[in-house]
C-alpha cells in the first residue's frame, strides 16, 4: 500500500503495489471515475547505464521485509512520468514469460466491441495509453466493491499464481498514458529502458490484442497460465 503517501487533492488508491508510486487525482461525473491525473515516480540509485550514460532509476516500492523505500520517508522520489488515465477493464493473461516476471499482460480490443464479454475493454483514443493496471477492494475507485475475487490481488504474480486465479478473467481498472518529465534509464523486469522526456510507449506496454491458448506463455504449458484456456474478447467478424 501507499503508507500514506497519498495526500488530497491526489488521494486516489488502486489498492495494490502500485500505490507506493503514484499519486493521483480522480475525476468523476455523476459517481461515475471519469479520468486521473498526477505522478508516477521513481528513485535513483546512484549508478549509471553504460550504454545509454543515464542514471539508472527505479520505483520505490514501498516497505516489506527485503526493503523499505518509502517515498518521503526513507528515500527521496522524484517525478519519472506525469499519467492521464481513463477508466475500462481488460482480460488478464499471465505475469512470467520467456523473459521472466515482467508487468502483467493484458488482452483488449482495439474498438468497442458490441461481442465483448465487458463493457471498456477497449484501448482509448486518442492518447498513448499503453499501460492497464487494476484496482481492488482497497481501492478508493467506486468500481471497487464490484471486484472479483480473482482480481483482488496485492501484485501481479498473485493475479496468476494465488487462487482464485485471474488468468482469462476480467478486472477493472484504468488504462494509463504516460509523459516522461527527465531523462533516466529505467530498471525493471530484468532491463534498462532508456527513457526520454515526452510521450512514452514502451515502459510500461503491458497490452496485446490478441493470443494464442494452446499453451503457456513460455511455450512449455508447465506455468499455471497453460492450464487455463483463454477465450477471445471479440467473435473474428468484428462484432461491431
Amino acid at each position: 500500500m501507499g503508507d500514506f503517501w497519498q495526500k488530497m487533492p491526489y488521494d486516489f488508491m488502486f489498492g495494490n503495489h502500485i500505490d507506493t508510486h503514484v499519486q493521483l487525482r480522480m475525476q468523476k461525473k455523476m459517481g461515475t471515475p471519469e479520468s486521473l491525473q498526477g505522478s508516477f515516480y521513481i528513485i535513483f540509485t546512484g549508478e549509471v547505464d553504460a550504454a545509454s550514460g543515464l542514471p539508472i532509476a527505479h520505483h520505490p516500492r514501498g516497505l516489506s521485509d527485503t526493503h523499505d523505500e518509502r517515498c518521503g520517508v526513507t528515500v527521496d522520489c522524484y517525478v519519472g512520468w506525469y499519467i492521464d488515465a481513463v477508466p475500462g477493464a481488460a482480460k488478464f493473461l499471465y505475469h512470467s514469460g520467456v523473459n521472466g516476471d515482467d508487468h502483467p499482460v493484458w488482452m483488449v480490443n482495439r474498438a468497442e466491441e458490441a461481442s465483448a464479454p465487458a463493457v471498456g475493454m477497449v484501448i482509448p483514443q486518442p492518447g498513448y495509453n499503453s499501460h492497464f493496471h487494476w484496482i481492488t477492494t482497497g481501492s478508493t475507485d467506486p468500481r471497487a466493491g464490484n471486484v472479483s475475487d480473482a482480481c483482488d490481488k496485492a501484485n501481479a504474480g498473485q493475479l496468476q499464481n494465488n487462487g482464485p486465479t485471474a488468468v482469462n478473467e476480467i478486472c477493472e481498472g484504468w488504462f494509463l498514458q504516460l509523459r516522461a518529465v527527465r531523462d533516466f534509464a529505467f530498471q525493471h523486469g530484468g532491463e534498462l529502458i532508456p527513457v526520454h522526456q515526452g510521450e512514452d510507449l514502451r515502459t510500461h506496454l503491458n497490452l496485446v490484442t490478441n493470443y494464442s491458448s494452446e499453451t503457456g506463455p513460455d511455450g512449455s504449458g508447465d506455468i499455471p497460465a497453460a492450464s487455463v484456456p483463454i477465450t477471445p474478447t471479440r467473435t473474428s467478424d468484428g462484432g461491431h
